[in-house]
Order: structure tokens, then C-alpha cells, then sequence
């Protein structure tokens, strides 16, 4: 199984592809394979720039597909390059037999069509021959107010560093360890492609920490943290459930995802702490039930500063 984590929803499917990182095992700093399949073909060798938009707080930046010109969001939390469907018919890629179904957020199930890219350039990197999967973005782009056709996932993240300023609405490529020094790194895995921290959570000051998996997602845009899968049904889980506000939480491929607002007293994500912080806590998300992480961090926990992954290095920096 491949699992391709997606504006906070993952996506199972089969595939051949093999060399994939073990879930929720650690993985030690390591270099490019010049031969991976999804390895740019043109990479910067120094740190470059270029101008992004948050619209509904994604981050959007120009790029050309096979020739044409697109928006595209940059999405941590997808492990792969995903196109919509009828995205895919307008732009004339054709589509295999369906690999799997979309189990993510929401209630209805979406079929995963492989797809490859002749040509994808987004700023200093291009992509050629590049495998992809098509599936139908309608709710997302529903929920996110604009057409939300080209998702730009791990393939543009893993080869190097990249620092995303939401300040000044820029993007930064560059080689691994070519971002400036970070005053308190956090220790990251990939599980599947995607970016993993150990969260230590109390939910009072005086309670037992719950130490988490979470991915830090681009994508999980109106919540500083979203926690699911076994956490939600402990006693700590149940109580902040009960103490918080029921609400909207979030939007998948498959629809709306209902859960529960409320404030923990202690968040620790590596070097970082976090008092009083608001988190949302939801049993309606699939994506958590898998295995591969109990939630994720969202836009709201960096949106006034930089975030940086490298993941050759599996360091995050987090400045708010």
C-alpha cells in the first residue's frame, strides 16, 4: 500500500513502487538516489526564490504543466503529485484503471487514477516524466473558495530544503543544510513520503503527557493541530472532546469532517513549547485511523513566521 497524505486527508492505493519509507519507523539522514523515479530533473544549487499567494490560508504559486500554465499549491502533506479529474480530461492525460480509493476525510470515497506528467516546472525546478494520480478535487475546491486542480506534493519537497515565509509570501528552494541556522530544530521522520514529529501533549498542566505522531501539513489550513485515531478515545482524548465546542473542523475528498475545539494546557514539539493552545479533535477522519500519524500541524501554528523542511536532513524549523 502507498498512503499519500493530501490537505490533511490520505489516500491509499496499490502500487509497485517500492523503496518507500517504513511507518513509524525512524529514518537516518540520507541523499538522494540519483536514479528515483520522482527526483527533479532540474534542481537549484543555491537557494532561489519565488512569490507565493495564501488563498484560504494554502500556499499557491505559479507553474506549467506540459506546457501550460497553472496554479499549483505547495502541499507538505501530500506524497505525491496529485492533478483533479476533470483537470486531468482538460489538459489531455490519460488516466489508468483505478489504483484504490481516496480514505481521507469525509464520507464519500473517490477512485485513484495513475497519471504521468511529460513536463512540470514550478520556479527552479522542473520535473519531467513524472507519475501522478488523478482524482476528484470538487470538495476541496468547494471548501477552499478556488479551483484547487494541481496539488504539488513529496517530489518537490524531498530532495532539498525549502522554507515557506508567510510574511513575505515567499518560497525559498535550495540544497539541503543551505537554509538559515535554526535556533531549535526539530527531529522529523518520513512515513510514506510525508513529514512526521513526535508531539508530547498535556491537556492539563497536571495531567500525563500523550506523546503523538503528527504530520506537519501545509494543507491542514484553519487549525494549529488536528488529532484523531486512538488519542480521541482515551480518557484524556474523551475529556477535551467534552470540554470543547463541537464544530466544522475540516474538508477532505470526501466531505466535511465534524469534531471538537478545545484548548490543551502544554504542547512540546521538539525544542518548541506551546502554552494554551487550541487544537481540534475529530473520530471522522479516516486518515488517522491508519496508523501512519494521530493528526497533523497546521498553517495556523506558523502562519506569522517561516516554516522549513529539509528532508535529506529530517529537520522541521518552526519560527512564529
Amino acid at each position: 500500500m502507498r498512503y499519500i497524505l493530501s490537505l490533511g486527508i490520505i489516500v491509499a492505493a496499490s502500487t509497485a513502487v517500492q523503496g518507500l519509507a517504513a511507518q513509524g519507523k525512524e529514518a537516518a539522514p540520507v541523499q538522494p538516489s540519483t536514479t528515483a523515479a520522482d527526483m527533479p530533473s532540474r534542481m537549484p544549487s543555491r537557494p532561489a526564490s519565488i512569490p507565493i499567494k495564501l488563498r484560504d490560508n494554502l500556499v499557491t504559486v505559479a507553474a506549467t504543466i506540459n506546457g501550460q500554465s497553472e496554479i499549483a499549491v505547495l502541499d507538505s502533506g501530500a506524497g505525491a503529485i496529485v492533478i483533479d479529474r476533470e483537470f486531468t480530461r482538460a489538459i489531455g492525460l490519460k488516466a489508468g484503471q483505478s489504483v484504490g480509493e481516496v480514505a481521507g476525510g469525509g464520507a464519500q470515497a473517490q477512485q485513484l487514477l495513475p497519471v504521468n506528467i511529460s513536463s512540470l516546472i514550478v520556479g527552479p525546478i522542473r520535473f519531467d516524466g513524472i507519475d501522478a494520480y488523478s482524482v476528484n478535487l470538487e470538495q476541496l475546491s468547494s471548501s477552499a473558495g478556488f479551483p484547487v486542480r494541481l496539488l504539488i506534493g513529496a517530489p518537490a519537497f524531498k530532495y532539498g530544503a525549502i522554507t515557506f515565509d508567510y510574511k513575505r509570501q515567499r518560497v525559498t528552494f535550495g540544497p539541503t543544510g543551505s537554509s538559515p541556522k535554526c535556533a531549535a530544530p526539530i527531529p522529523m521522520s518520513l512515513v510514506h513520503d510525508v513529514p512526521v514529529v513526535e508531539v508530547e501533549l498535556r491537556a492539563t498542566p497536571s495531567s500525563e503527557p500523550a506523546r503523538l505522531k503528527l504530520v506537519v501539513d501545509l494543507g491542514t489550513r484553519h487549525q494549529a493541530m488536528i488529532i484523531g485515531g486512538p488519542f480521541v478515545r482515551s480518557d484524556a482524548g474523551k475529556a477535551l472532546v467534552q470540554s470543547g465546542q463541537a464544530q466544522k473542523i475540516g474538508h477532505g475528498t470526501g466531505g466535511e469532517i465534524q469534531g471538537s475545539i478545545a484548548k490543551v494546557a502544554h504542547v512540546k514539539i521538539g525544542m518548541l513549547e506551546i502554552q494554551d493552545l487550541e487544537v481540534a479533535l475529530s473520530s471522522g477522519a479516516p486518515v488517522f485511523e491508519s496508523g501512519a500519524a494521530d493528526g497533523s500541524l497546521g498553517v495556523p501554528l506558523w502562519k506569522e513566521g517561516r516554516v522549513t523542511f529539509d528532508y535529506p536532513a529530517r529537520t522541521l524549523c518552526i519560527e512564529r
